[in-house]
């Protein structure tokens, strides 16, 4: 598999970034899995792949900064049509922003596992203020966690262990984390990934207030091998 980062902030975007929003792709080159689609993510997919030959959306949670462009994903899908709809997995809730997804372009499904172009998908719950998922892809003994949005969680660290390739919410300073807080911190990324036996560690979601060179150096006090997750970069899993 590999991943590639069509964007990396949140809850907003830089200027001239992106929003949370990643394509895995199977070796095959036929399978292609966006996951989540924040602002400005749909303006990057097609230097990759199309909209209309994603295989499946994957939504990790349903605030705005993880979802936005799947709203004008569906006029992209108007003019050029599939032949069935695209099949988006998401949360059911909050229940006004998922009924912002009905529509004849997409096939909205529960957050349960399943498998695509031999990618094994699978869920588990995180913590935060909305129903949200980290997400897990499995195919040919190669293993990739994204945790989505999340706070220190046991059933999280868990769903962590043995990942080749960990894609970690880095959404806040070891300064401004709390143990209430609705993200991990760079640090608690750092040790989430040697903690679960990470071989690689990618931070991401990025506020764009932060320097991401210091959260960088957090998390690298934790997992020396830390990287930034790079806008337009493909990473082999």
């Amino acid at each position: 598999m590999k991943l590639t980062v069509l964007g990396n902030n949140g809850p907003y975007p830089a200027p001239g970034g992106a929003c949370s929003g990643y394509l895995l792709s199977g070796n095959d080159d036929c399978t292609h899995i966006l996951i989540d689609c924040g602002a400005g993510v749909l303006s990057r997919l097609p230097a990759f792949c199309p909209p209309e030959r994603l295989s499946a959306v994957i939504l990790s949670h349903l605030h705005f900064d993880h979802m936005s462009d799947m709203l004008p994903m569906q006029y992209a899908l108007q003019f050029k049509p599939r032949r069935e709809p695209l099949p988006v997995y998401a949360p059911s809730a909050p229940k006004a922003v998922y009924d912002l997804l009905k529509c004849p372009q997409f096939e909205l499904l529960p957050a349960d596992d399943f498998m695509i172009g031999g990618i094994h998908i699978r869920f588990c719950p995180g913590r935060h203020p909305v129903p949200s998922n980290a997400v897990a892809a499995e195919c040919e003994n190669t293993r990739f966690v994204y945790t989505g949005d999340s706070n220190e969680d046991a059933r999280v660290a868990a769903f962590c262990q043995g990942a080749d390739l960990l894609l970690a919410d880095c959404g806040l300073s070891r300064e401004d984390h709390s143990a209430q807080a609705p993200h991990y911190s760079a640090e608690l990324c750092g040790q989430l990934a040697r903690d679960a036996g990470a071989r690689a560690l990618l931070l991401t979601h990025f506020n764009p207030r932060y320097d991401t060179q210091a959260l960088l150096r957090e998390a690298r006090t934790r997992f020396p091998d830390a990287q930034l997750a790079v806008p337009g970069e493909t990473y082999s899993i």
